[in-house]
C-alpha cells in the first residue's frame, strides 16, 4: 500500500490548489475540528460504532495527523484496489482498508507509572499500552467519512494516482508481465 500513499502524496503536493482536493481537505478539517473530546483506549468498551469512530477523528486530531494524511491514505488504497486486479473491488471493502489504516495512526493509550513494590520495598515504572478493536461497525463509520470526503477527489484523480505509482514502482504484481518482443 505503502508505494500508492507515496504517489498520493505526489500527486497533492502538486495539485494542492485543485478544487476537488481543497473540498475534501476542509471537509476532513471539519470532522476533525468538530470529533469532540479524545478519550483513553481503555474506556471504549460499551460504546456506540459512531461514538467509537467519533473518537478516533479525535485522537487522530490529538496526535496531530493532517487531513492532509488521511487524503493521502484514502487515494492510496482506493488506487491500490483499483490496480490490484485480483481484489475485490467493491465499496465496504475500499472503505474498511482506509478505515484499517487510518485508525493505526493513533490507536493507542500508553500511560507510565511509578508503582510499590512489596518485594523490594521501593518503587518500579509500570507501562500500560492499550489498543481498542478495530471491529467492523467502528471501521465502517470511519471509513464513510473518508470515502465521504475524498470519493469524487477519488473518481479524478485515481488514474494520475496509479500512473504515477507504475511511473516509480513498476506495475502491480497482479498485472501480466508484457512479453519481450524479440
Amino acid at each position: 500500500m505503502l508505494p500508492y500513499v507515496k504517489s498520493a502524496e505526489r500527486w497533492i503536493k502538486k495539485h494542492r490548489q485543485d478544487p476537488a482536493y481543497r473540498a475534501a481537505y476542509w471537509q476532513l478539517e471539519y470532522l476533525l475540528a468538530g470529533a469532540g473530546r479524545v478519550d483513553s483506549a481503555t474506556n471504549l468498551r460499551g460504546q456506540s460504532a459512531e461514538q467509537r469512530a467519533r473518537i478516533t477523528f479525535a485522537r487522530l486530531r490529538a496526535a496531530d495527523i493532517p487531513a492532509q494524511r488521511l487524503i493521502a491514505i484514502y487515494l492510496g488504497v482506493a488506487a491500490l484496489i483499483e490496480d490490484d486486479w485480483k481484489s475485490h473491488n467493491v465499496r465496504e471493502f475500499r472503505i474498511v482498508q482506509a478505515a484499517k489504516a487510518v485508525h493505526r495512526l493513533a490507536s493507542g493509550t500508553h500511560r507510565k507509572w511509578d508503582a510499590w513494590d512489596p518485594r523490594t520495598g521501593g518503587t518500579r515504572p509500570v507501562e500500560l499500552h492499550a489498543y481498542p478493536r478495530s471491529s467492523g461497525h467502528v471501521l465502517r463509520k470511519i471509513g464513510a467519512e473518508l470515502e465521504k470526503a475524498g470519493n469524487e477527489l477519488a473518481r479524478a484523480v485515481l488514474p494520475e494516482v496509479i500512473a504515477m505509482r507504475t511511473k516509480h514502482f513498476g506495475p502491480h504484481p497482479s498485472h501480466p508481465p508484457v512479453s519481450q518482443a524479440s
